[in-house]
């Protein structure tokens, strides 16, 4: 103990002591390393680390501590799936038809607004040579909102904003023919091909 703790106090001392550990380890560098035996080594390491006994009673309910709480947290995790989902209280539902005089486009539209959606089904009309069609919904006192390009096809859904819900029922629609990709500014820039003002169903 003194020897120790004259290494943590005395520098000199400390540096005799590390020199001479440097030169006994040197004194084993021609030693080639040997493996102890198997059954020695098994011994050696019962030894050092005995084996703790643990009665079979004592493990049967470790057991039964590890089934239980495993049980558990599988019922912790799986509870909110075994739940029936809510129902949804249903929404309310605009229709409109969609046209204008000098456009053979012709659409019926109706936002639901329980999906936040606007279902849209061509009738007749598309859109002309090299143009697109887009779909904006106007509110008073706004600016026009795109809600986006149309794409091919009989019957498209189109996702309302959040925002333009509690405005809903003063919605008009209303669909312009654009350059391809849509209106470069974010404003309507053709010709209004149809348009119609929802009514609730």
């Amino acid at each position: 103990m003194w020897r120790r703790a004259r290494l943590l106090q005395d520098r000199d001392f400390s540096r005799s002591v590390a020199d001479w550990q440097e030169r006994f380890v040197a004194m084993t560098d021609d030693i080639a390393p040997v493996d102890p035996p198997a059954k020695l080594r098994r011994t050696l390491m019962s030894r050092l680390f005995p084996a703790r006994q643990v009665p079979l009673m004592q493990r049967l309910w470790l057991w039964q501590v590890i089934s239980v709480a495993a049980l558990a947290t599988v019922a912790f995790l799986a509870l909110p799936m075994l739940r029936e989902a809510p129902v949804q209280s249903p929404g309310e539902v605009y229709a409109t038809r969609m046209a204008a005089e000098d456009s053979a486009l012709e659409l019926l539209a109706v936002m639901d607004m329980s999906r936040g959606d606007i279902a849209l089904r061509r009738v007749s009309g598309t859109a002309p040579e090299g143009r697109v069609l887009e779909l904006w919904a106007i509110l008073p006192d706004r600016a026009p909102i795109s809600l986006g390009v149309l794409p091919e096809g009989e019957v498209n859904r189109v996702v309302l904003p959040a925002d333009l819900a509690p405005e809903a029922a003063q919605i008009t629609l209303a669909i312009t023919d654009e350059p391809p990709g849509g209106a470069p500014d974010g404003a309507p820039t053709g010709t209004i091909m149809a348009a119609g003002t929802v009514a609730e169903l």
